[in-house]
């Protein structure tokens, strides 16, 4: 069973120019370091503009290069020798740790923290559910009362989906991801209201105060300065400012999800600059964000992984560890691709729980209608999770303290292997929990298939360790 506890490894970024300097703390822990560059040196603006170039698609190689790159620049000295005394205890416990990152400057804050990768451990930070990623605003200065993050079922959910002039955003679309991620939930667990058509923040603001919602979920087109509403029959761009006017007395909101381009995207001359950092100033505990354009299928997907992960998954009702789920999700649909380290985290307290699973019925599904029985389908499926499974539990990963230093680097691909395999295994179980239909067995077989080709990979690497053991 997963647990769902989290010991948080905090790393505050300070200062308004470089060097910057580095607080880290963890447990009874501290330690410290320095930052010598922000997202105005050229060699992160000269990466940044590759990454740009490709469409959001410069390869899994380049964006773990970048993730590497960010790691070493935070991660040396005391810093990392705090982080490896982190790592010793996730090898030894079961608790995973909680990344948490505050940065004072927005120059720093600009830099995509979400590709964080660890070149030794071969760990992506944002798409483990052992070391999820976010970000924190805690500075009086920025950031007055929060709000508590903890609801009680049945949640309120209000879909804010504004019509788009352009037509390249599909509210009908966006409608069946939350209705494939939520329809099937009974309603003692969430309840969802929709927001369709031409309106403006005025009317949005009116449906919040009348429906109280605890989950705001905006899929509409998005700029570092705004989204798109409408005024009468015209579209606007509503600013940052004027969309937060909704929120600011809205006690009841304890999550936002702007599912909208570049609202994770501030100034460089202002802290806090961005539409979602705005909605975190009007004392939202949670908000998620986009921190560059994200192609529309990317963000669908998001949308319908993050709430199956979030009311379904092995930590129901976890924020941070739906938003890992989701990432990971979104990479083994598409590795090449920047789209899972697009989505951004701000978690301004520290019980990460949206809501108490112990509260959740014992049937947390609307009961069924009868259909068409698909049993030996289904039953050939869980044969194959069960081989999975039983390969999974045989396989033991040779000592790397006795394999020469030239093979070492093989031992940690065949940990990340065996990492992605168990983020996939953890994938198919939510999708064998709920009801079956035609969209649900084809992802259960689709993660089974990519599962299949990383114990392939798993099976050569170990079968070469072995070897040299022997």
């Amino acid at each position: 069973m997963t647990d769902c506890s989290f010991v948080d490894f905090n790393i505050i970024v300070q200062g308004s120019q470089a060097p910057y300097l580095v607080h880290a703390s963890y447990r009874q822990y501290t330690a410290t370091g320095r930052l010598e560059e922000d997202i105005g040196d050229p060699m992160w603006l000269g990466r940044l503009e590759q990454m740009v170039a490709t469409h959001g698609r410069p390869g899994r190689t380049a964006i773990e290069e970048l993730g590497a790159l960010l790691y070493e620049r935070l991660f040396h000295h005391d810093v990392r020798d705090l982080w490896l005394r982190a790592c010793a205890d996730l090898d030894r416990g079961t608790a995973g740790v909680c990344l948490r990152l505050m940065t004072q400057s927005p120059a720093v804050a600009a830099l995509p923290w979400e590709m964080l990768f660890d070149p030794d451990r071969n760990l992506a930070f944002a798409r483990s559910i052992r070391t999820p990623l976010v970000r924190t605003e805690t500075q009086f200065r920025h950031v007055g009362r929060t709000r508590s993050l903890r609801a009680r079922l049945p949640l309120r959910m209000l879909a804010v989906l504004p019509e788009d002039p352009t037509t390249q955003i599909h509210p009908a679309e966006e409608t069946r991801r939350l209705n494939e991620a939520l329809g099937s939930l009974s309603p003692e667990v969430i309840d969802v209201a929709l927001l369709k058509g031409r309106f403006s923040v005025v009317d949005l603001r009116q449906m919040i105060d009348r429906l109280r919602p605890d989950i705001v979920h905006i899929t509409t087109h998005g700029q570092p300065e705004g989204v798109l509403l409408w005024q009468g029959e015209t579209p606007v761009l509503t600013p940052a400012s004027v969309l937060r006017t909704a929120f600011d007395d809205a006690e009841s909101v304890r999550m936002v999800v702007l599912n909208a381009c570049a609202t994770a995207q501030g100034a460089l001359n202002r802290s806090l600059a961005s539409t979602g950092a705005q909605l975190l100033q009007s004392g939202v505990p949670a908000v998620i964000a986009m921190q560059s354009e994200i192609e529309e299928s990317i963000a669908g997907d998001f949308t319908q992984h993050f709430y199956q992960a979030l009311f379904t998954g092995p930590c129901p009702g976890i924020v941070p560890t739906a938003m890992s789920l989701a990432r990971s999700s979104l990479y083994a649909l598409n590795p090449d691709s920047i789209g899972y380290a697009t989505p951004v985290l701000w978690l301004n307290v520290t019980d990460a729980a949206l809501f108490d699973a112990a509260q959740l019925p014992k049937s947390i599904f609307r009961p069924q209608p009868p259909s068409v029985p698909r049993s030996h389908e289904i039953q050939a499926l869980r044969k194959r999770l069960e081989e999975t499974e039983a390969w999974f539990a045989r396989l033991t990963p040779p000592d790397s303290t006795v394999l020469p230093l030239s093979l070492r680097p093989m031992q940690r691909m065949l940990q990340e292997l065996l990492r992605e395999i168990e983020d996939l295994l953890v994938q198919v179980h939510h999708l064998d929990a709920e009801p079956p239909t035609e969209r649900s067995l084809n992802q259960y077989d689709e993660k089974l298939k990519m599962i299949d080709v990383k114990r392939e990979a798993a099976d050569r690497i170990a079968a070469i360790l072995r070897e040299a053991q022997s």
